[in-house]
């Protein structure tokens, strides 16, 4: 009744009404009538062949107008997010906060009708690909070709795109009074900070740094390396962080390399696209995107 009412009101015409209804003639003029018997007043009048609406008609078309045109607007919405498309990536927690997420929007801008679900995670590499339309994960080509052997890896593909590298970084805060690191040997005055994904990482770098065994003066573990980098952010001791993921840290002066030319690390952070995204054109763009960032 009242589409009915509002088609021929607004088009003062039963006939354009109906064609816009694709319904016939007839139908609107009882679906105006059986409108007019439940309000009990009249809402239209003839004059000649064209229609008119009484003052009655006239005060309700404007509200009714405007109650049907949210509600298209409305269903309009729905239809659009139904028909967008998500981007799942899966992503170690550190790499997501330090480096993906201030980057991301830069994807996103290219891909405005595209929907980015990031998922963090601390696994290590033996779970599925398929799960995801694209996973990054810290990898030596060693671990990639090892990776290959496995059932549902032997099809995906992967590409590295940033080296996990790694040296001490603190707060110049840390460092004032006296406290200035000339060598790696003045670590042993400060507390290291550890991450247990990386448990031998201070080890591996003290025995490169040519200190091998260096007792500091305390340690304190953490499970993430972000959670690390946050605390030497707070002047809670030294830790280790790749200068890549810690940049806006470093550049704002919240963190201070000590000693940038002493890096280590074997690994490189990798996309992994499984067999059912490789003509994915999102899944493609994305780990493309990654590349080039």
């Amino acid at each position: 009744m009242l589409r009915a009412f509002e088609a021929a009101g607004r088009l003062l015409s039963v006939t354009h009404a109906a064609r816009e209804l694709s319904v016939t003639q007839s139908a609107v003029s009882h679906q105006i009538k059986a409108l007019e018997e439940w309000l009990g007043v009249a809402l239209v009048a003839r004059n000649g062949r064209h229609l008119v609406l009484t003052p009655p008609g006239a005060a309700l078309l404007p509200g009714i107008t405007g109650a049907l045109d949210m509600v298209a607007q409305s269903v309009a919405g729905i239809e659009r997010l139904s028909h967008r498309q998500t981007l799942v990536v899966n992503a170690p927690a550190t790499l997501a906060s330090q480096w993906l997420i201030p980057r991301l929007s830069g994807f996103c801008a290219q891909w405005p009708g595209l929907d980015v679900q990031l998922v963090t995670t601390t696994a290590r590499p033996d779970f599925e690909p398929a799960q995801y339309d694209v996973s990054i994960r810290c990898l030596t080509d060693t671990d990639w070709k090892a990776l290959q052997e496995r059932a549902g890896w032997r099809d995906a593909s992967m590409g590295a795109f940033l080296r996990d590298h790694f040296t001490p970084v603190c707060s110049p805060a840390l460092l004032r009074g006296g406290k200035a690191l000339k060598s790696p040997q003045g670590l042993a005055r400060f507390t290291l900070l550890h991450t247990r994904s990386t448990p031998l990482g201070w080890q591996q770098w003290l025995e490169e740094a040519g200190v091998p065994g260096l007792q500091p003066a305390g340690d304190l573990v953490f499970d993430h390396a972000h959670l690390s980098a946050q605390a030497a952010i707070q002047g809670l001791g030294v830790s280790l962080g790749n200068p890549h993921l810690l940049e806006e840290a470093i550049a704002s002066g919240l963190l201070v390399l000590l000693f940038p030319d002493l890096l280590t690390g074997e690994k490189s952070y990798c996309w992994v696209r499984p067999a059912r995204a490789a003509q994915d054109p999102a899944s493609v763009a994305f780990c493309d995107w990654l590349a080039a960032a």
